[in-house]
């Protein structure tokens, strides 16, 4: 399925006659596309971005497309489709229930969390903050981070056949530099949630 999809963007950049920083002119509306529908994976993106403008190129427009995305689906459904939505999909995001409840007590860190780790769509994770409690500035914070993350690590693993290794190296150093400091400061910021969430699991 990946295949099929990474030769169809292939096919259809090729069509449009695009190439260089013109590239983005397609694969913008695909990242919104993506974090409306999330039928294809994100990596897709990130590997052509890096492909086209380098590494740090890359992974800086793959950030900036990705976010795009998601703030444009966030507030789509927030302001557009919010009734339609909970009505319709409410039902069907009973299995994430327990990540819909992190992200009401932990906002800005379960986006983080989430977007760094692929352990739903990214689609989903748009739709759940969208029928959240979560503050806008909390989303686009939480989404901005987050997306920094996992385009930063991925783009990372996925540049290791066009960088040297030491360079590849230094990447990967200042990510976990990065994600040190990120996690000293959900630690610091939410020390006695997370005793209470340890004393319930207890219980």
């Amino acid at each position: 399925m990946t295949e099929t999809i990474n030769a169809w963007i292939d096919w259809l950049l090729q069509s449009l006659g695009l190439s260089g920083p013109y590239i983005l002119l397609a694969t913008i509306p695909l990242a919104v596309l993506q974090s409306l529908f999330g039928f294809f994976p994100l990596a897709i993106l990130i590997v052509l971005h890096v492909s086209e403008f380098n590494v740090i190129g890359g992974m800086l427009v793959s950030w900036m497309a990705c976010n795009i995305g998601a703030v444009v689906t966030y507030f789509l459904f927030r302001r557009y489709l919010f009734e339609w939505f909970d009505r319709t999909w409410r039902s069907r995001l009973k299995r994430y229930d327990k990540w819909q409840r992190y992200l009401d007590r932990y906002g800005i860190w379960t986006l983080v969390l989430l977007r760094t780790i692929p352990i739903m769509p990214s689609n989903i994770i748009n739709f759940m903050s969208a029928v959240s409690p979560i503050k806008t500035s909390a989303f686009i914070w939480g989404t901005v981070l987050g997306n920094l993350s996992y385009i930063w690590l991925f783009g990372t693993i996925s540049s290791t056949l066009i960088v040297p290794r030491e360079e590849w190296n230094g990447y990967l150093t200042w990510y976990g530099v990065f994600a040190v400091i990120l996690i000293g400061i959900f630690i610091r910021r939410h020390w006695g949630h997370l005793q209470e969430d340890k004393r319930s699991r207890m219980e």
